[in-house]
């Protein structure tokens, strides 16, 4: 399909990817299901060829609604008369060990609604290239993969055709996993963050990963290229200290030249359309590309260690307490961003106090979240901060 949007080599698959492409993690986090779908469809006719999800892409709508990312992928697909081009899916699951692995994979294909031929995967009438990844790499699950024979096991999956290409995602603290997982040489794709604010994995880590991997001809889904979803209402705080844009953010990136794509997590169809159009604006500078970190590195200490709401901790766990502290960290992170560049924190208190009950208080700082956090907070201690400067 036409698209303003340019392709990029999906490294060494012989693909090439629309440079922007759909995160559908925050479909989940819309007022509707078809907004989900509208959004959905909107992203096809574009041109975008490459959709993002995972098997834990789930939860309750503001409606009510129970909402499966990879099922309403794979509805808007199946729909699709029109799609003239394979369309990459990237799908991920918590699957470490053989058994959970397969588990993962099965609930994958049949929710997206996969059909596997003689002539390849298809959705409806639409050829797939299907991505299949381990989910959030970090020491106990690479250290569950390598001894478990997962590696092995989706090696034999792969061959027997029940998806196209493997790879795996992970995070900032995890460099020792993702150097190791790379040096395999058995993935073809990895999905890591980069953005202007955090450039560890990249040009400002000991070892640029995302130039490693491309090197190796692995292709590479950026994400959290605009450093997660509390950076929309952070930048509103930050505003006047760091003069930095949401276009600039994802230029920033698309400057990168070992980046495949940008997997942008767009809530809305006004908000892609800012994607597509900055993402064909000319390419930035070196010299642009400096001035935007010096920028960046004003406000980037308080950014990297706050809740960025990016509502992971929530797929594979469930407070005891039935507390939603993604919302009470998010709440602080804007409380502490306030506090830091000396601007009014009464809105953020009172944005506490509106939050349901049961809130900070109620943390009995049991630490079963802890795990499931890819950016390795200590969530607790987080929560205990969150009492002390938000309940009064």
């Amino acid at each position: 399909m036409k698209s303003l949007v340019k392709r990029r080599p999906f490294g060494k698959t012989g693909l090439n990817v629309s440079e922007v492409s759909l995160g559908a993690m925050n479909l989940r986090q819309l007022n509707t299901i078809d907004e989900g779908l509208e959004i959905l469809n909107y992203v096809i006719d574009q041109g975008i060829n490459l959709i993002d999800t995972a098997r834990a892409y789930n939860g309750v709508n503001k409606s009510g609604q129970e909402v499966q990312s990879e099922a309403l992928v794979g509805q808007v697909i199946a729909s699709r008369t029109d799609i003239d081009e394979p369309m990459v899916i990237v799908t991920k699951g918590h699957g470490y060990t053989p058994e959970a692995f397969d588990e993962g994979l099965e609930t994958s294909l049949k929710t997206l609604g996969v059909k596997q031929t003689e002539n390849g995967l298809f959705i409806g009438s639409t050829e797939i290239k299907l991505v299949y990844f381990f989910h959030g790499i970090k020491e106990d699950r690479w250290q569950s993969i390598k001894e478990s024979g997962a590696i092995e096991h989706a090696l034999k999956r792969q061959k027997e055709g029940k998806f196209t290409y493997l790879g795996f995602s992970s995070h900032y603290g995890d460099k020792k996993e993702i150097k190791e997982a790379l040096d395999t040489g058995v993935f073809q794709v990895v999905e890591l963050p980069y953005n202007v604010y955090n450039r560890a994995l990249g040009e400002d880590g000991e070892i640029d990963l995302i130039k490693y991997a491309h090197d190796m001809g692995v292709a590479i889904v950026n994400m959290k290229c605009f450093n997660g979803n509390g950076m929309v209402p952070a930048t509103k705080i930050i505003g006047d200290v760091c003069d930095i844009s949401y276009p600039q953010m994802l230029r920033f990136v698309l400057s990168n030249p070992y980046v495949s794509t940008i997997d942008a997590g767009a809530k809305r169809i006004s908000e892609f359309e800012m994607d597509i159009k900055a993402s064909v604006e000319a390419p930035l500078t070196a010299d642009e590309r400096s001035a935007l970190k010096v920028e960046a590195d004003k406000v980037s200490v308080q950014l990297n260690s706050i809740c960025r709401e990016c509502l992971h901790c929530l797929e594979k766990f469930s407070c005891p307490m039935d507390i939603n502290f993604p919302a009470v960290l998010g709440v602080h992170a804007r409380f502490s961003l306030a506090e830091a560049f000396n601007k009014d924190t009464k809105p953020y208190i009172e944005q506490y106090k509106a939050l349901p009950d049961p809130k900070a208080d109620a943390c009995v700082a049991c630490g079963g979240c802890v795990e499931w956090c890819e950016y390795h907070l200590d969530i607790p201690t987080m929560m205990a901060k969150a009492k002390e400067d938000l309940d009064n």
